[in-house]
């Protein structure tokens, strides 16, 4: 065919695909985390993260409360001031070192059944596998004031927050802390979604610091007799 040469015609082809992924915004967000990964933890500590889920925009809400458990953790641990943004996750971060374990404190900033993308971000981030990850969060089937460790498998897809992070991270031992928020009033899916998004008035607030006090002791004693 006249004027055809197939090597010219494979140069377009590379110079074309060359410019695509140039251009494209994912690839090159995906390529800058492969050159920003953190680099593994001081000789001798095992790194752990201990996620704090809700919605960033409204964490006085009751859905929320693993949020407020992870700000607490980040007082006990004096790293209450180091807390920062880190785009390569999604999420605010602080970073401390208790015993043998650095930790690695995680506030998806995203909506709670987006949470999962932040986590996977993390993970990938700061190197940590889902056995080493702790999900904190909010449960209604279990009363104010009290808290409860769930086993692997239990209930785990009763919750959005943690639906999504099973879903990206592919796998469900990731270990859970559930912080009671009590039953909602109304049991419509209306009802529950304003019990959720709701606050707590100041008499419930009295309940949650002390069982936020109780499960945030709880994970720092477990990490020292591991």
């Amino acid at each position: 065919m006249p004027g055809y040469s197939k090597q010219s015609d494979l140069s377009q082809s590379a110079g074309a695909l060359q410019r695509a992924v140039s251009s494209c915004p994912c690839f090159r967000q995906a390529c800058g985390r492969l050159h920003e990964i953190e680099p593994p933890p001081p000789d001798g500590l095992d790194r752990i993260m201990m996620v704090g889920m809700g919605n960033y925009q409204i964490q006085s809400s009751r859905c929320s409360v693993g949020m407020a458990a992870v700000n607490i953790l980040a007082k006990k641990l004096n790293v209450d001031n180091k807390w920062h943004y880190d785009g390569r996750c999604d999420g605010k971060v602080a970073v401390a070192i208790r015993g043998q374990h650095q930790i690695v404190l995680l506030k998806p900033q995203q909506l709670m059944n987006l949470n999962g993308t932040s986590v996977k971000l993390a993970a990938e981030v700061y190197q940590v596998t889902p056995g080493e990850i702790f999900l904190i969060h909010d449960q209604i089937y279990l009363p104010l004031g009290k808290y409860a460790v769930a086993g692997e498998g239990e209930n785990m897809r009763d919750h959005s927050g943690v639906i999504s992070c099973i879903n990206k991270m592919k796998s469900d031992i990731m270990q859970r802390i559930m912080i009671g928020i009590g039953p909602a009033p109304y049991a419509t899916k209306r009802g529950l979604l304003h019990h959720k998004l709701g606050r707590f008035s100041e008499v419930q607030q009295g309940n949650l610091l002390q069982v936020l006090d109780q499960c945030t002791n709880y994970l720092l004693e477990n990490l020292n007799n591991s």
